[in-house]
């Protein structure tokens, strides 16, 4: 597997040749980080894509945005397994979502951070 590598904004990375690209475990990160970062609608050719944060954050049903968050790295490509997940919400509506998961590629964690505002 390899996608294009992404700068701290999000951006492609240009100009590096084949370093501007991550392989296999690096490549799954990137896309669960991806994933993770899709609001609900926003993509146009797949308007089912994507999290329902302005719904979900801040809300009551905490299941339904823990449901969202697995499902969301459980159906990225290469994900096998979700060994571990911990989300902390606070009232202002920023959340930090940690992860470990099993991939083809062997096994990978992040913590993700989201708020109102954007990505932090």
């Amino acid at each position: 597997m390899i996608v294009r590598s992404l700068d701290d904004l999000g951006d492609w990375e240009l100009g590096k040749g084949k370093n501007d690209y991550k392989r296999n475990l690096d490549a799954v990160t990137q896309n669960i980080k991806t994933r993770l970062m899709s609001f609900l609608g926003d993509c146009f050719f797949d308007t089912t894509a994507g999290i329902d944060w302005f719904n979900l954050l801040g809300g009551k049903d905490r299941l339904a945005l823990e449901l969202a968050i697995s499902s969301t790295i459980l159906n990225t490509r290469n994900v096998t397994g979700l060994r571990q997940l911990s989300v902390a919400e606070t009232p202002s509506r920023r959340i930090t979502i940690r992860y470990r998961v099993q991939t083809t590629f062997g096994e990978t964690g992040e913590v993700f951070q989201y708020d109102a505002n954007g990505i932090a």
